[in-house]
């Protein structure tokens, strides 16, 4: 069963009838058995937890209004970077502490993501990258991120309305709909407790079947490969991602409102609407 069909059938479970679900699938979380390599690599990621307590962080993705946004006032703030962003003009700038990438899936090719690989290792400095742990043979295989600080997350927990409100990035975390939602995980896990969403315009139905970021499609490797993320045969498809996105942000504005954390969308413009809007320069008031 696919994520999207898992979460939308706990969702659709009479309430009085969630609880005992709930408790049945922790009991299977808990039982898992993680191999030895994925033990030690979990064990790493125990390192990061609160290390950047208190602190404020912007998340860094590629929506088309980041061309709008001066980046280059980020030169000295907390910087979660996502996917392609290492093209951006500034990036050795804004020299982003942490990147992340989200996990190999369809309509990816073999050929495309390694060659994705090549340009991350190449551009991306020396952030400390975090990769679904599924990846980690496939980006090793030409001996490729060897003097790198790398991290590892685990994802196949449900997204369910009873979880406690934690983020854990040493265990089994929820799939994520988005790479956006991967580094809020690793966020919160690091303790920050203001988290500023820049690029995250999803306003994907605003140009159907065109891919539109900050920076022109051609500066994207995967692209050059072959790659188009409009992969699905109807719009009916592109419904179930936006329902699916917009339920996992709202969980996790829960998961940050109860361990006193906020996210802020800084994005200007865009559709997401669950988070409070602030103006990016305001920022930097004072």
């Amino acid at each position: 069963m696919s994520n999207f069909k898992k979460d939308i059938a706990y969702w659709l479970i009479p309430q009085g009838f969630q609880a005992p679900l709930y408790n049945l699938m922790e009991k299977c979380h808990h039982a898992f058995k993680y191999s030895n390599q994925e033990k030690a690599l979990f064990n790493k990621n125990l390192a990061l937890k609160d290390t950047r307590k208190d602190e404020r962080c912007f998340v860094l993705a590629t929506g088309p209004s980041i061309k709008h946004q001066d980046l280059k006032m980020l030169q000295d703030e907390n910087c979660i970077a996502l996917s392609n962003f290492f093209v951006h003009p500034d990036y050795a700038i804004i020299n982003p502490e942490y990147y992340c990438v989200a996990p190999y899936h369809p309509p990816i090719n073999e050929d495309a993501w390694q060659n994705w690989m090549d340009e991350i290792e190449k551009n991306t400095g020396d952030a400390k990258l975090f990769f679904g742990i599924s990846d980690k043979n496939r980006n090793e295989t030409h001996g490729r991120f060897k003097n790198r600080d790398i991290y590892y997350l685990k994802f196949g927990r449900l997204w369910d309305r009873n979880t406690p409100r934690n983020i854990d990035i040493s265990r089994m975390v929820p799939g994520p709909q988005s790479v956006s939602i991967m580094a809020l995980y690793v966020a919160l896990y690091l303790g920050f407790k203001k988290i500023y969403l820049l690029g995250c315009d999803h306003d994907w139905l605003l140009h159907i079947n065109k891919s539109v970021h900050f920076y022109p499609e051609k500066n994207h490797s995967m692209v050059r490969s072959g790659y188009n993320e409009w992969f699905q045969e109807d719009l009916e498809g592109q419904f179930r991602d936006y329902i699916t996105l917009w339920r996992q942000y709202k969980e996790i504005r829960e998961i940050a409102s109860k361990n006193s954390a906020q996210i802020f969308n800084a994005t200007e413009g865009g559709l997401l609407d669950v988070f409070p809007r602030v103006e990016y320069e305001k920022l930097f008031d004072g």
